[in-house]
């Protein structure tokens, strides 16, 4: 798995329109793609490669959440997601040393919960 610089972004007006938004959300721009994404705009994102598949980790430590959106070739929609709330139902399924992880050893605690 490889740790990728790409491109977050605000959608536009027209595509916040388009997906049927009040309000504009974040976009994924890479290869000439974009992904729409499930993150707030408060939002500490981080995006990694393994294969074919992106996967987009987003962690919110004020409001104490994170989740994991995989995508897939030129599929623009998340193709499987996980999201969880609250510290009890993260150390329940990642472990109690969640915020010590490295970023890598967290998306891959998080993808084995895919299956």
């Amino acid at each position: 798995m490889q740790y990728i610089q790409a491109t977050i972004r605000t959608m536009t007006w027209q595509e916040a329109e388009q997906y049927g938004y009040l309000n504009r959300g974040k976009m994924l721009d890479y290869n000439c793609i974009s992904y729409r994404l499930s993150s707030g705009t408060s939002d500490d994102i981080h995006v990694f490669r393994s294969g074919v598949t992106l996967y987009v980790l987003t962690i919110n430590y004020k409001m104490d959440y994170i989740g994991l959106d995989a995508y897939m070739g030129k599929e623009q929609e998340a193709l499987d997601s996980i999201f969880l709330q609250g510290e009890w139902s993260i150390k329940e399924c990642i472990g109690n040393d969640w915020r010590d992880l490295s970023l890598t050893s967290l998306v891959t605690r998080l993808i084995s919960l895919f299956d």
